[in-house]
């Protein structure tokens, strides 16, 4: 089965409990990260067990919480015919800073037609959505 796995790394001027309150508000994303549409099952902070859809790079997606653990980590898994997506983020602070990581490692059949495109569009959304995330927790 074929598999994609990017990582990216930021240091955020803010603590961490602002950046995993601005990312755990998924009904806010739109206003900020770029997704045209999300839709949750149960009413926002996201928590371990919230089912919600949303656009993410272009696609519909039907993503579950596997974790939720305020300020340091929030993970989901976003499933769609033929592919399956586990998506992490952690918060460390260190300086009066914040370094945040996300992970994210993409399976599925799907993968095996469309490998190189989505290769570069995993690496380019998951990039812009971390500067994204710095941009909003600096400006606000």
């Amino acid at each position: 089965m074929c598999k994609i796995s990017v990582e990216f790394v930021a240091e955020i001027q803010a603590k961490p409990e602002k950046i995993w309150d601005i990312l755990a508000d998924a009904e806010s994303w739109p206003k900020w990260q770029g997704t045209d549409f999300v839709k949750l099952q149960t009413p926002a902070p996201l928590k371990k067990g919230t089912l919600f859809a949303a656009n993410l790079g272009g696609m519909r997606w039907d993503i579950t919480v596997l974790e939720a653990e305020r300020p340091r980590s929030l993970a989901w898994v976003a499933k769609r015919p033929g592919l399956k997506c586990v998506h992490s983020w952690e918060f460390q602070e260190r300086e009066g800073k914040t370094v945040a990581t996300t992970k994210e490692t993409m399976t599925g059949w799907m993968l095996i037609p469309l490998y190189f495109m989505a290769r570069s569009g995993l690496s380019k959304t998951d990039s812009k959505w971390l500067a994204d995330l710095k941009v909003k927790a600096e400006s606000s």
